[in-house]
């Protein structure tokens, strides 16, 4: 009479149908990194996480040869083992400008160490369950170890990435602990523990090519949320002079206009008296070094809520809200004062500004505010330069009806 069948003669033909699907899913994540990283821009640390995929393929492929050359055995499960340390290697270069508190030398050590213990038990110790007891260990012990350094970075709170990595490798963890508890405590099943080591290691290599896109991804939409605000930055900001230029100021002010309401706002326009000496006699760079300084002393005098920028060449505007005329010849007295002090080349040209001062109307745009403050400082230039008018009345008749020459007088502060 022929025998029936056991459960445990189909396990070799079990074992060579696993292998080959988990090879198949490790071999296509791996090369579906390889395709990305070939075709798009990555990241440092990349491509440490595609040497890991391609690792544990090769691992996979050498365990379908051991039950003939067992001689592999230590081969196969070492390129197994690598798996998480690797991926921890990738995000070390990926986040390589942060202070890791774990440092990586560590790594080696331990994967030598989880490797030399599962070598040390098969050799004292060969029987099937009792490797597949310190393999699970010590795979359990890398993946947390993994786990826990990830979880320390900063960007794990911001970063879906890193918290389904973190969440793969301490189910991983659970997982082989579990079946290391469970095979040394009774007898083993091997088609239970292939396929649970099958699953464990498919999972992590899907898993891990979401790791490596995701990332990728995150970081390219942060470096193009950055390259936005350096963009809005440039078109916004004078390059020279770091204030708001013409069209931002027009703007800020505007937004100013329609944030507060004051009806008594002020407008400053005024430049650089004979600027265009400065630039002959001593250079465009010493023109550039005025204009900075210039801006300087403007920013350094005014408040939170007040709006200056460049409007063109050596031109200057300034809205203060809630400001009257007097007030407004004190910012422009205080602004004199501070350029003073820190005149450019004072011996050969000393710097002097004219100001145009108008009082805003009710309704009134910065645009024709602008208008009525430069007939303002053309009424300064006219009577000397070095001097503040405020002009009153519309853009057709206007009416200048104070002038101040600096030095002369002083105002009461704002």
């Amino acid at each position: 009479m022929g025998c029936e069948p056991t459960a445990q003669s189909h396990v070799p033909t079990l074992t060579a149908h696993l292998l080959s699907l988990i090879t198949a899913v490790a071999v296509m994540a791996a090369a579906l990194l390889t395709l990305f990283g070939t075709t798009q821009r990555v990241y440092r640390g990349f491509w440490w996480w595609v040497s890991a995929q391609w690792l544990l393929c090769l691992g996979l492929f050498l365990q379908t040869f051991e039950p003939n050359w067992p001689v592999i055995s230590p081969l196969a499960h070492a390129l197994e083992l690598q798996w998480p340390i690797v991926v921890l290697s990738g995000l070390r270069h990926f986040y390589a400008r942060r202070q890791w508190r774990v440092p990586v030398v560590v790594d080696a050590c331990l994967l030598a160490a989880a490797f030399g213990t599962w070598a040390l038990v098969r050799a004292m110790a060969p029987h099937p369950d009792t490797e597949v007891v310190a393999f699970s260990a010590a795979s359990a012990v890398l993946h947390a170890y993994a786990a826990v350094n990830a979880l320390m970075l900063p960007e794990v709170r911001r970063s879906s990435a890193l918290k389904v990595f973190i969440f793969m490798a301490a189910a991983v963890t659970v997982a082989q602990g579990l079946r290391a508890a469970v095979l040394s405590a009774a007898a083993s099943n091997q088609a239970v523990a292939l396929w649970a080591q099958g699953l464990l290691t498919g999972t992590g290599a899907v898993t891990l090519v979401y790791l490596g896109l995701l990332l990728t991804f995150e970081r390219t939409e942060r470096n193009v949320r950055i390259s936005q605000r350096r963009l809005k930055f440039l078109a916004d900001t004078d390059i020279l002079t770091g204030v708001p230029n013409r069209r931002h100021f027009h703007e800020r002010a505007e937004r100013a206009l329609g944030e507060t309401s004051v009806t008594r706002n002020a407008l400053l326009m005024f430049d650089i008296d004979h600027f265009k000496q400065v630039n002959d006699r001593l250079g465009h760079a010493a023109g550039d070094e005025a204009l900075r300084q210039v801006a300087l002393c403007t920013r350094q005098t005014l408040r939170g809520l007040d709006v200056a920028g460049r409007l063109g060449g050596d031109e200057f505007g300034v809205l203060l809200p809630a400001t009257s005329i007097d007030e407004a010849m004190a910012v422009a007295t205080r602004i004199v004062e501070r350029l003073e002090q820190r005149q450019v080349a004072p011996h050969a040209v000393r710097l002097t500004l004219s100001f145009g001062v108008v009082q805003m109307a009710p309704n009134e745009t910065i645009t024709d505010g602008l208008r009525r403050a430069d007939q303002a400082l053309y009424e300064a230039k006219r009577q000397g330069r070095g001097r503040a008018v405020a002009a009153s009345g519309e853009v057709q008749s206007p009416v200048f009806r104070d002038s101040l020459q600096f030095g002369s007088k002083r105002w009461p502060a704002v």
